[in-house]
């Protein structure tokens, strides 16, 4: 029986409320034209916390130095991402820690593709 390599990926859900109207900040990966939230994986190696590597991620795909920042939600369940990302035999065992980000107004997140 083989141990399933586990992968921690990070996401950022960035949001600033401007006259009772939500911003969040999407980026775009190179060649795929949808948006979508900043999101890296944790070196655990490489990283010492959790939250420094979800900062470096933020700040190297957004440009935004993010502030508060809380955890929201970890999603663990085996083959979520189906079928867009069908892991089928794979051993790995992907685990996404979200993380919730506030910034006073949305003139604070500049050009960083608040929408």
């Amino acid at each position: 029986m083989t141990t399933p390599r586990l992968v921690i990926g990070l996401s950022a859900v960035i949001v600033a409320v401007t006259e009772d109207a939500p911003y969040v900040v999407v980026t775009r990966e190179e060649g795929n034209a949808s948006p979508g939230l900043p999101f890296g994986a944790f070196d655990p190696a490489g990283d010492r916390t959790l939250e420094l590597s979800l900062r470096g991620w933020v700040k190297e795909q957004t440009g935004f130095d993010i502030g508060y920042v809380e955890q929201l939600y970890t999603f663990g369940d085996r083959g979520r991402e189906a079928p867009l990302a069908d892991i089928g035999d794979s051993p790995d065992r992907v685990i996404s820690i979200s993380y919730l980000a506030l910034t006073p107004s949305r003139a604070a997140l500049g050009g960083h593709g608040a929408r």
